[in-house]
């Protein structure tokens, strides 16, 4: 029963955790470097609009939206070391296109780890709206993140 997790209940109860520690200014950022070039490629230049911005996009967000593994994977993040991770991604009306969210919480405290427009690969092989050519670019670029 344990690989059928999360439940849809249970992810509700996770967005809906998020959202109030958002709401009461208590988001941190897992790993801040990382942090720095996602909101520059989301032209977001002031780390203070996030934490809003974040919690208006958790409201366009539903459990059907969820997109990482069952059981959750666990963080690697010394921050948030062996913290479940929920990822989500979704077509946001707020900002125009695809994106992605992936966030930890721990003791009180929402912990952003990513935000970024969707990479997902589509059935084909390809990522949305990108050049072929660049595919293998996006995927190095995926896959060191994840390991650095």
């Amino acid at each position: 029963m344990l690989h059928d997790r999360p439940s849809g209940r249970e992810l509700d109860k996770r967005l809906e955790e998020a959202k109030v520690c958002l709401r009461d200014q208590r988001g941190l950022f897992a790993n801040p470097a990382k942090a720095v070039g996602e909101l520059y490629q989301l032209a977001i230049n002031d780390a203070g609009e996030i934490w809003k911005l974040i919690c208006e996009l958790l409201d366009e967000i539903d459990p059907s939206d969820y997109a990482g593994t069952r059981p959750p994977q666990k963080s690697y993040e010394k921050a948030i070391a062996d913290r479940e991770l929920f990822a989500f991604t979704w077509k946001s009306p707020k900002m125009g296109k695809e994106m992605y969210i992936k966030f930890a919480l721990r003791e009180g405290l929402y912990y952003y780890v990513s935000l970024h427009e969707s990479r997902k690969i589509e059935k084909e092989g390809v990522v949305k709206n990108e050049m072929p050519a660049m595919r293998g670019r996006a995927l190095r670029e995926e896959e060191n993140a994840v390991h650095s």
